[in-house]
């Protein structure tokens, strides 16, 4: 990882796809920016991209035209009505899929350009655990895994931390419990952290330390506002009347916010 900057930036990544990683995202990007602070969203799924379809938006350039030379980075970002800005990339485009070193250079410059702007960067990373996927991973100073109780879900977690562990030594993640059990959603969300660690603490940790930490920040509630939401392109604080999970996504972003010294 890079060295500290103005940006903190962390890396969404699930592992499985189907989770919600790029809803909450983008949901816990405009309640981050309620709060003040100075969001930049990075679609870092380079060619499979959607924040901007969830967000309502039609982008006239992204990040594979700033890499082309086609445009200005200025120019690829979006400032949203939630006063968080994104940068988009590009969907159904094979270039940019593999980690090529002058990508990677290419990815780390303009990171390095962008940190002064902002005080929190988000990465959407793409599903699985890809180079590209694992690479934004390395530049993040924390790491938000999304999860759903589903077992391939948490199997697919448990993969790309064990990972992200032997290879490039990151212990530390935050986890995001999704589609929790509406009437209990903080217990479904203990129960599936506790499950994971379990699982990470005998199959991980058993060799050498620095051992594993697993922190739950929060769970979401299934609720049928949130695929009403996708199909609508809004997000979920601007869902009226205001859905039931609205709060909880406020509450993960405040715990979020608390843990980015």
């Amino acid at each position: 990882m890079t060295g500290d900057k103005k940006a903190r930036r962390i890396a969404v990544i699930s592992g499985k796809g189907g989770v919600g990683k790029t809803v909450i995202t983008a949901n816990l990007a405009a309640a981050l920016a309620a709060s003040g602070q100075r969001v930049l969203v990075l679609d870092a799924d380079l060619g499979l991209a959607n924040l901007d379809i969830i967000l309502g938006l039609d982008p006239k350039h992204t990040l594979q035209d700033i890499f082309r030379g086609d445009c200005r980075t200025e120019d690829a970002l979006i400032r949203t009505a939630k006063g968080f800005d994104l940068l988009p990339a590009g969907s159904g485009l094979q270039e940019n899929t593999v980690l090529s070193r002058n990508l990677a250079d290419g990815l780390e410059a303009l990171l390095a350009e962008l940190d002064e702007r902002y005080d929190i960067m988000l990465f959407d990373a793409g599903a699985g655990m890809g180079d590209v996927v694992l690479f934004f991973a390395t530049l993040a100073h924390q790491i938000l895994v999304v999860v759903t109780p589903e077992p391939t879900s948490l199997m697919d977690a448990y993969a790309t931390i064990k990972v992200l562990r032997q290879l490039y030594e990151r212990d530390r993640f935050l986890l995001v419990v999704n589609q929790a059990n509406p009437e209990r959603p903080h217990e479904t969300g203990t129960s599936v952290a506790r499950h994971l660690q379990g699982v990470i603490s005998k199959f991980i940790d058993e060799s050498k330390p620095p051992f594993v930490n697993l922190e739950l920040i929060g769970s979401l509630p299934r609720d049928p506002a949130i695929p009403r939401s996708v199909r609508n392109r809004q997000l979920l604080l601007d869902a009226q009347p205001p859905p039931a999970s609205a709060p909880f996504v406020s509450t993960i972003a405040d715990s979020l916010r608390t843990r980015m010294t």
